[in-house]
């Protein structure tokens, strides 16, 4: 977020600055993931958190100022410049912009009352708003002691290097780049291009932090440089990309993890896509003109085989007959042919996020899946969903398909871990089985079957938002297995 101080202004709390000439993180410490740190200011160090300062300015405006009423106006104000976020991407170059942006946020907070929106502009200036969020201290300090480098990079007005040391923030930084100085704005590659020469060290070692997915996020990623959004207030839980709800997460965000497992190997139907349904109904159109009835309940639990496996399976048990390699073929053609006719890629809800989540932490993330490399070059190529898999084993490149531990073994050597040190997420009995005889931890999402069918798995969710919340619990070492 962006916004100018007057330089007079009273000082926000102070802090003790960081003590100059304290050594740097040894960029050649491979204990890290980053070599440095680089900070939005507005929404992500400082803010606007508390109600406090606007019970005030509703009481210097003689309007009803009881706590209550702060409350409402902190909310309503918050609502209308989340509203209106959109409207300042890119801006930062041209002050008068975003003081533009800002009255017009203060006008629609105060629909009617123009003297107030002007009003609310000079507090915003004088810095009688905005506040340090109250985990950026902590953070500030747990990086510095880890010697980790950090900067700042911000569309902002000329004075906030001056706005830096009133608050007592500036000393723990190396650089400060200002949009309205340099001439750039973010999401332009550019400005962070200035980052990187000051800081010379390669793009993918570097982290960007910030609130806002499409200067922060976006122009980060764009840059070449690696981001995680701050959603302290849970905001923004369908984001694709990942995202820590305290700053003080970025320890453990740039060491990396341990918990429940360094590598997470996904199923694939059923627990990325939401596909079962429709391998249900192409099933069934396949195999009724053998006269073959079939259910769920006979499909659903032979999930995660090869597709030839699975029609020899149904052939078997349901026609009672013997079913020849040419047979198996036949059938698993004509049910894939049919499946891409059919199904629209979608995804299990929450399960993109979590994705993206877990790969930002620095998770090794592998699938497995019964189905061919063709199914999974059709549906998982939609919005960079794929590339985030560091490996990918398809029912057609092993000579075992679950529940033989061949694939998960094959996708753990793949990753280049051993197998106990790899959580699985499963949602078929099969798979269960496959990763337990591979020796690994495996967690099942009730997605088709039901928990009591999944009591193999270690432990079992309702949903990947359950998961989610688990796994993030174990990350932060808050948890056990």
């Amino acid at each position: 977020m962006t916004h100018s101080a007057d330089r007079d202004a009273v000082p926000i709390e102070a802090h003790s600055p960081f003590e100059k000439g304290k050594p740097r993180m040894d960029p050649t410490d491979t204990s890290f993931r980053y070599d440095a740190v680089i900070f939005d200011v507005g929404g992500t160090l400082i803010g606007f958190p508390n109600w406090s300062p606007f019970q005030q300015f509703l009481a210097e405006a003689g309007l009803p100022a009881s706590e209550e009423d702060a409350r409402i106006f902190h909310s309503r104000f918050l609502a209308v410049m989340a509203s209106e976020r959109d409207g300042a991407k890119g801006m930062g170059v041209e002050e008068a912009k975003l003081e533009a942006w800002w009255h017009l946020v203060f006008r629609k907070t105060w629909p009617g009352r123009p003297d107030l929106a002007q009003e609310m502009l000079y507090w915003l200036r004088t810095d009688r708003f905005d506040r340090i969020q109250p985990d950026s201290l902590a953070a500030l300090e747990a990086l510095r002691a880890m010697k980790m480098r950090m900067g700042v990079l911000s569309n902002y007005t000329a004075d906030l290097e001056d706005m830096l040391r009133r608050v007592g923030l500036h000393d723990y930084f190396e650089f400060v780049i200002v949009s309205s100085v340099v001439g750039l704005a973010k999401p332009d590659p550019r400005i962070f291009d200035l980052a990187v020469a000051k800081l010379q060290r390669p793009r993918h070692r570097l982290l960007y932090v910030g609130d806002y997915m499409g200067d922060d996020i976006e122009g980060a990623r764009g840059a070449g440089l690696d981001a995680v959004l701050i959603d302290r207030n849970n905001r923004f839980p369908e984001a694709p990309c990942p995202r820590i709800r305290n700053l003080q997460d970025l320890v453990p965000y740039v060491r990396g993890p341990q918990r429940p497992a360094p590598a997470i190997i996904f199923d694939m139907d059923g627990v990325v896509l939401d596909s079962v349904p429709t391998h249900l109904l192409t099933w069934q159109q396949v195999l009724a003109p053998l006269g073959v009835d079939l259910t769920a309940e006979a499909l659903y639990p032979l999930e995660g085989m090869p597709t030839e496996a699975i029609a020899r399976r149904l052939t078997e048990q349901l026609l009672g007959k013997a079913c020849s390699d040419d047979e198996a073929r036949h059938l698993a053609n004509a049910k894939r042919s049919l499946f891409r006719q059919m199904f629209e890629p979608a995804f299990i809800p929450g399960i993109v996020p979590l994705l993206h989540d877990l790969r930002g932490r620095g998770y090794r993330l592998g699938l497995v899946t019964g189905s061919s490399q063709s199914v999974v070059d059709d549906n998982l190529d939609h919005d960079g969903v794929v590339g985030l898999f560091d490996a990918i084993v398809t029912g057609d490149q092993v000579s075992q398909g679950k529940p033989h531990p061949e694939p998960y073994q094959m996708a753990a050597a793949r990753l280049g871990f051993p197998s106990a040190r790899c959580l699985v997420v499963e949602n078929a009995l099969l798979g269960i089985q496959s990763a337990k005889a591979a020796g690994m931890q495996c967690v099942a999402l009730e997605t088709s079957l039901p928990a009591e069918l999944l009591s193999a798995a270690d432990r079992v969710f309702p949903d990947a938002k359950v998961l989610h919340a688990w796994l993030l619990a174990q990350w932060d070492d808050s948890a056990t297995m």
